[in-house]
């Protein structure tokens, strides 16, 4: 059973890093299940995010190796804790095959230090704290106006985006494994769970090998 479960993830991974067709995203959908992230084949988009020692060009991080770029909801949260613990896990794995793995949420920077050294963790964490990429890469959405008001209740600040007074957002958690050209390869994005299993990126991973 284990080993037709692993063949099966391995032929998820080869399927999706073949594109049926190219999509491209720019803007905040109206909730997590209407996100449309980019596809495979689709150039993945640059730009400047800020870490905890400043700024980083993501264009060049991009084009110095293949990379693991990963959007993970606030390191407060049960699933930012449990995808950045995924990433420090499969480290090693992914580092062997040759790629290189970026972690970006929508936490504040001067918030960063705190979660690498609360989390032991291994690879850059990153800065989108307006969701200006993740809306680039189409896993934006707009929060809900109750969830706004219920996190400032708990002195909670969400992303503001443009859209209207009091208007916030949130990033739906997603992969995206890109190769040395800076094209997407393989993508997995799932609004009710953590898409950074190590067994599961690790197969798509070793596909491109």
């Amino acid at each position: 059973m284990k080993h037709r479960f692993s063949f099966n993830l391995l032929i998820l991974a080869l399927a999706v890093l073949h594109p049926s067709g190219l999509q491209a995203a720019h803007v905040i959908a109206d909730g997590p299940d209407k996100v449309t992230p980019l596809a495979a084949g689709v150039a993945a988009p640059g730009g400047v995010v800020l870490g905890a020692d400043g700024p980083f060009d993501l264009g060049k991080l991009l084009a110095h190796k293949p990379t693991i770029l990963v959007f993970y909801s606030s390191s407060g949260s049960r699933l930012g804790h449990r995808a950045l613990s995924d990433l420090r896990d499969g480290f090693p794995i992914y580092d062997s095959l040759g790629f290189q793995v970026l972690a970006i949420s929508a936490d504040a920077p001067e918030n960063l230090r705190a979660a690498v050294e609360k989390n032991r963790i291994n690879y850059p964490l990153l800065s989108d704290q307006d969701l200006a990429l993740a809306s680039s890469y189409g896993i934006a959405f707009r929060a809900p106006k109750e969830l706004v008001s219920s996190s400032a209740k708990q002195g909670i600040s969400l992303p503001v985006i443009p859209g209207g007074d009091g208007a916030a957002g949130l990033l739906v958690p997603t992969v995206f494994v890109i190769d040395r050209n800076g094209i997407i390869r393989w993508v997995y994005s799932n609004p009710h769970r953590n898409p950074t299993r190590t067994q599961i990126v690790a197969a798509a991973v070793r596909a491109m090998k």
